[in-house]
């Protein structure tokens, strides 16, 4: 009974693959939230004042502000999401790590980072009880 069986490659494959999404989900959302942070609009308002920051004037004089884009979401809020689906441990990680930098930057995706966290401690919890209860079994 020794050596990889056909399960233990499908289970392989299958880890594997959600690693490999997952890195994927993750670049493309930081080039997106790139994007976002670069890209700001130019707005003109009629002298009203706290509406982002003064670059310039018009033509007539009117002055023209530049609005900043919101941030973006949390790429690691997004990798807990997914991993707290297929995996327990990497939601936690991922959904812990998210928690802290969304704190600190103010970025969207605590949601999805609490939903990543609460999924991988469910996780966490199926797996310990199955190993309780197979012990149990056999001692």
């Amino acid at each position: 009974m020794g050596g990889l069986q056909g399960w233990h490659l499908v289970m392989l494959l299958t880890f594997v693959t959600v690693i490999a999404v997952v890195v994927v989900i993750a670049v493309v959302l930081a080039s997106n939230s790139k994007a976002a942070q670069q890209h700001t609009s130019m707005i003109r308002t009629n002298g009203l004042q706290g509406s982002g920051t003064q670059v310039g004037y018009t033509m007539n004089g009117q002055p023209i502000y530049q609005q900043s884009a919101p941030p973006g979401t949390n790429v690691f809020a997004v990798m807990a999401l997914v991993l707290g689906i297929f995996t327990g441990l990497f939601g936690i990680i991922f959904g812990h790590i998210a928690l802290s930098q969304i704190k600190r930057t103010g970025e969207r995706g605590s949601g999805m980072a609490l939903t990543g966290l609460i999924l991988g401690y469910v996780w966490l919890a199926f797996w310990a009880l199955t190993a309780v209860g197979l012990v149990a079994r056999f001692a």
